[in-house]
């Protein structure tokens, strides 16, 4: 006699399905947020070291340098001498010091590449990773010293069109504070690079409002950003006038430095970092520059 066992086979009931999803759902829940969390936080790490990259660069080619100063676009290029363009003699070519002339010649010296300029945190389109630099312009012999065609850091007014670098840095205009800071000064207290911020440091709201660079970390209604010191380490926060600096004195008043204002424009003494697109020398002269905000 044959026995024959029938097992019935049990699909889930649409009220079990629908437990299942809500129980997924809230587990995407509370688990997105902190997955995105430690996704930014990955970001801020991997961008203060790129920063931290850009400043070893700089003290390393100091080392070598006659001048001992960190790489100069005006020191690299220099104005003709004896009627001739010489590599290495002449003075210094005030108007090559840009932004754009200063990285440029970095890469070209491949003391960091194209892509350690760019922010892992950048979201502005008008940012983008020289993808295409041209290695083989440098030509010193034809008083050619970077690929001045393809990497570019431009803009209009004070306005940034174009840039192949997210960050900001100290003006190489100004003399007085490139005399002191440019250079190897292990200066615990002067912020010579960093993510960019706000038009002159401005918490007003048609500039602080606006600022695309709100959104470079953290929340989107406040600026957020990693300050490179001059001795190498940086720092994180949400404030222009980073702790642990200076006052500057202007006048007879000792105020806080703003890192992205021109705070003292008379000894040259404060922080200072700014995107410049454009510098305006004149031999022996100081110089002027514009700097661009997005």
């Amino acid at each position: 006699m044959n026995t024959h066992t029938h097992r019935t086979q049990r699909a889930f009931t649409l009220i079990e399905l629908l437990v299942v999803m809500a129980i997924i759902a809230l587990l995407l829940g509370i688990l997105l947020p902190a997955l995105a969390k430690a996704r930014a936080t990955a970001r801020q790490v991997k961008d203060s070291t790129q920063i931290q990259q850009v400043h070893k660069g700089w003290s390393i080619a100091a080392v070598d340098s006659v001048s001992g100063r960190f790489p100069t676009p005006g020191e690299i290029n220099r104005l003709a001498y004896g009627g001739a363009q010489l590599p290495g003699r002449g003075n210094e070519d005030e108007s090559r010091n840009s932004h754009q002339s200063l990285y440029s010649a970095c890469v070209a010296k491949q003391m960091f590449s194209p892509q350690i300029l760019m922010s892992p945190s950048e979201t502005s389109s008008k940012m983008a990773i020289c993808a295409n630099y041209n290695y083989n312009a440098y030509r010193p012999a034809s008083d050619i010293y970077w690929d001045e065609t393809n990497f570019k850091i431009t803009g209009t007014g004070a306005t940034i069109s174009a840039s192949a670098t997210s960050y900001a840095t100290m003006p190489l205009s100004n003399t007085v504070r490139r005399a002191r800071e440019w250079r190897n000064s292990v200066n615990s207290k002067m912020v010579v690079l960093g993510n960019r911020g706000v038009k002159d440091g401005s918490t007003a709201a048609a500039d602080y409002a606006t600022s695309k660079t709100l959104e470079i970390h953290g929340a989107k209604d406040e600026w957020e950003g990693n300050l490179c010191f001059n001795d190498n380490h940086v720092t994180f926060g949400r404030t222009f006038v980073p702790e642990g600096t200076d006052l500057v004195t202007v006048g007879t008043t000792n105020i806080v430095d703003n890192v992205f204002k021109n705070d003292d424009t008379t000894k040259h003494g404060d922080m200072l970092i700014q995107l410049v697109t454009s510098v305006t020398g004149t031999q022996g002269l100081p110089a002027s520059h514009t700097a661009g905000w997005d």
